[in-house]
């Protein structure tokens, strides 16, 4: 479990927070603030708008476009979804794990295809995916993953491509079409529904418990000064003035203590998502205080990421108990079935 989490961690740090999409991972500002999950999470794009038929063949291959040497490159799809695997998740994740997350992310290339065959995004220029990380899932540098684990790089490698070669074609569906793919480093200890993340009811995205993280929780501080120059220089209709006490007041919060709307200085309400962005906080279930005597702020965080879908770091230790790939998915998507591309 020790190697998984630091794993996990690493792959994390490399990572930028975007919007509601996919679900990915902001690196540190500080030594307190561990990352926040996934790519946007976009309704815009769910797949199960798409009508079935021969678009669910096994995908052969996925083009990438490379958004900064403007050219394209063809994975396998092999190739695709062990890069996509490692770019996600630790290599040192539990074998149940790997094969549920490979499933997520042919899952999510599936959909994409079926996005760009009925709506093409003009900047793909014809490909799946780039690698622009605020929109897309990360794929793995493979020299920064083998400077990283050296020795140990080929055998990692290696592990993975065999459970994704167990899995390959096999993806999430409801209603008979692929899901919306969401997933968190850690949820807390209960996953977030998507009505109150997303602001729109997703059958298959509801609050789950998952008892095996429910200790991750972290304070993360900032000096008075720090929370005004990360807050106030964002907006300039944002004034923090008076005490400091009352600058970050949050208004709406769940009964699982996730903040829907902060007031943030005397008359600007904002999501609490964004308010964690600005703070690089690894979630948007918090409490926060003032001390006037150290002129601080603490942030009592709790989960990492938006908190959507499956927990890695809750699923990991399922599967160290016993639990299948599929029994996991299952537990944190409901009402889906696993169907497996022709």
């Amino acid at each position: 479990m020790k190697n998984f989490a630091k794993g996990l961690i690493v792959v994390a740090l490399s990572l930028v927070i975007i919007p509601l999409a996919t679900v990915f991972i902001s690196s540190l500002i500080n030594d307190n603030a561990l990352p926040a999950s996934s790519p946007e999470v976009s309704l815009d794009a769910d797949p199960s708008d798409k009508p079935n038929g021969l678009e669910y063949e096994l995908i052969d291959t996925v083009l990438v476009y490379d958004t900064v040497s403007m050219t394209q490159s063809e994975l396998s799809t092999e190739q695709y979804l062990v890069r996509a695997v490692l770019g996600t998740l630790s290599p040192y994740a539990h074998d149940e794990l790997i094969k549920a997350q490979s499933v997520l992310m042919y899952t999510y290339i599936l959909g994409r295809r079926l996005e760009e065959l009925d709506t093409p995004t003009p900047e793909l220029h014809g490909c799946d995916i780039s690698t622009d990380t605020n929109l897309y899932f990360p794929l793995v540098d493979e020299d920064s993953f083998y400077a990283q684990y050296g020795d140990e790089a080929d055998k990692l490698v290696d592990k993975v491509t065999k459970l994704v070669q167990e899995t390959m074609g096999e993806y999430l569906s409801y209603d008979e079409s692929p899901i919306v793919v969401a997933f968190c480093f850690s949820c807390g200890g209960r996953t977030e529904s998507a009505s109150d993340v997303l602001g729109e009811d997703v059958p298959y995205l509801k609050s789950v418990s998952c008892e095996y993280d429910a200790d991750y929780t972290i304070d993360v501080t900032y000096s008075k000064t720090e929370v005004f120059a990360r807050v106030a220089t964002k907006n300039d209709a944002i004034t923090l003035l008076g005490d400091p006490s009352g600058w970050i007041v949050p208004v709406e919060v769940t009964g699982t203590g996730y903040v829907k709307q902060v007031l943030v200085g005397s008359d600007n309400v904002i999501s609490g998502a964004t308010l964690a962005s600005w703070l690089n906080l690894p979630s948007a279930r918090f409490t926060v205080s003032y001390s006037d005597e150290f002129m601080r702020f603490t942030f009592k965080v709790s989960g990492n990421g938006n908190l959507l879908g499956l927990s890695q770091y809750g699923a990991n230790e399922m599967a160290n108990r016993g639990w299948t790939y599929d029994e996991i998915l299952m537990y944190f998507f409901s009402d889906t079935q696993i169907c497996k591309s022709a």
